[in-house]
């Protein structure tokens, strides 16, 4: 047992504790770390390389830090069926630049929930949105379906799809006026890919199972005044409830932005034309 005691040696100088940032928590994960338990993996006891790595690390939000009591705060208040709102964006401001490292550096898409889960409420996802871009993304959304719904509905290239048959077959049914909107509003967003030849799969999966990790939309009965249900899935996992169709396209576009998800390139001209009209520039 030299070699262990010639390694406990070398480092028993520069070890301290490293905190639960991104990386250690993905070494943890990776190497069977459980909480509450001591033992240490054969892997990270018997690495140099390992022990050097985490060395190296810095704490992202070292215990007891005013850092680490934010995000504690934010944890237990998520839980609370009455929250307090406007101290959760005064601390997710607060908290937004820890936010943006995890970010960039890829960390999973769970940890950051796990310390941030209020990015699975639409409002502060928009929210997020604004302060990285100063874009209002839901006003814009409501704003480009209102302006574009009725020319997506004449183009012929959506004449005889399935969504624009089985919506004026329902239109013929109703009479109110912010009924058959709606409707429209809705149907345009879904064939928002067929008009520009796209993967529509990657868009939205209407009344069928998510099958895509990168961000979509799982829409329900989507002509079902009482029944329709919209939700944003990202790693085929659900990560919001959605009250409509504008609100689903505006989490949608947000959740790109907010997690720094590369756009697929299947579904890259009917989100580009969403872009340029949100950021308005010129579309190529």
């Amino acid at each position: 047992l030299l070699w262990k005691r010639a390694l406990k040696d070398r480092f028993k100088y520069v070890r301290r504790p490293i905190e639960d940032d991104e990386q250690v928590l993905r070494n943890k994960c990776k190497f069977g770390h459980r909480r509450g338990q001591t033992r240490k993996s054969s892997f990270a006891e018997n690495n140099p390389d390992y022990v050097q790595v985490q060395v190296e690390e810095e704490p992202v939000h070292p215990e007891g830090s005013a850092m680490d009591v934010h995000i504690k705060w934010l944890k237990q208040e998520y839980m609370k069926t009455q929250r307090n709102w406007k101290e959760v964006d005064n601390r997710m401001n607060v908290t937004i630049e820890i936010r943006r490292k995890m970010i960039s550096d890829k960390a999973p898409l769970k940890d950051i929930l796990r310390l941030f889960p209020f990015l699975r409420c639409p409002y502060q996802l928009f929210r997020e949105f604004q302060l990285l871009t100063q874009m209002d993304i839901y006003k814009k959304t409501v704003e480009i379906l209102e302006i574009y719904s009725e020319n997506i509905l004449s183009l012929s290239v959506v004449r005889n799809n399935p969504i624009n048959i089985t919506l004026q077959e329902t239109l013929k049914q109703h009479t109110e006026e912010d009924i058959l909107k709606y409707m429209k509003m809705t149907a345009a967003c879904l064939l928002l890919p067929d008009v520009f030849g796209d993967d529509s799969r990657l868009f939205a999966a209407v009344n069928e199972e998510v099958k895509v990790v990168t961000p979509v939309l799982e829409v329900k009965n989507p002509f079902n005044v009482n029944s329709c249900e919209f939700a944003l899935y990202v790693e085929r996992e659900e990560l919001a409830q959605l009250d409509d169709c504008t609100m689903a396209l505006a989490a949608l576009l947000a959740a790109f932005h907010v997690f720094d998800i590369p756009c697929p390139k299947r579904i890259h001209r009917t989100l580009n034309f969403l872009e340029s009209l949100v950021f308005e520039v010129r579309s190529p």
